[in-house]
């Protein structure tokens, strides 16, 4: 009986973890899911950014508790946690190559900072290049990417659907 229960609570833990990642994981990617976890250190030279945002309360305002960005010199993301209570701040990427005329999925994953407020983490990926021959044997790369926070209950992502994220040509 006690081995139910803790199965059962293992199910919920599990779907609360991917809870919020919507279509991201019905599509067939050629590579398995990455995750890397953060290391401190700061980069402002991101060119794509995306923040999540939330009502408080308290303040009557609407305050930023994570941003998440791309840098396609270098392929690295940069995750800050930017409110202090614990919660866990991810950015989700999904990779995407041309394959001849038509786009396919190709690697996915997310970016975690566990480092606490206002840290910033830093994911170091290496993409194919839209103009160098990839995986496929033909040249386009793309990526999409959320930023997310997620507590004991909710995940929240901006864009809040990963097919509603804007692509970004990977050429450095």
């Amino acid at each position: 009986m006690r081995f139910r229960s803790v199965a059962a609570v293992g199910a919920v833990a599990f779907t609360v973890l991917i809870a919020g990642q919507g279509q991201a994981f019905a599509i067939e990617f050629e590579k398995p899911f990455e995750d890397q976890m953060s290391t401190f250190t700061y980069d402002s030279s991101a060119e794509r950014c995306s923040e999540v945002v939330i009502w408080n309360p308290k303040s009557l305002s609407y305050d930023r508790t994570a941003k998440g960005c791309f840098t396609r010199h270098g392929d690295k993301w940069t995750i800050q946690d930017s409110l202090a209570e614990g919660n866990q701040t991810f950015v989700y990427w999904e990779n995407w190559l041309k394959n001849g005329s038509t786009w396919a999925p190709y690697r996915s994953g997310w970016c975690n900072n566990n480092l606490g407020a206002p840290n910033w983490g830093v994911c170091n990926k290496d993409y194919y290049e839209s103009s160098s021959t990839n995986y496929y044997g033909s040249e386009g790369s793309r990526i999409r990417f959320q930023t997310c926070r997620r507590d004991l209950i909710n995940t929240v992502c901006t864009p809040s659907n990963i097919s509603d994220a804007p692509w970004i040509n990977n050429n450095a």
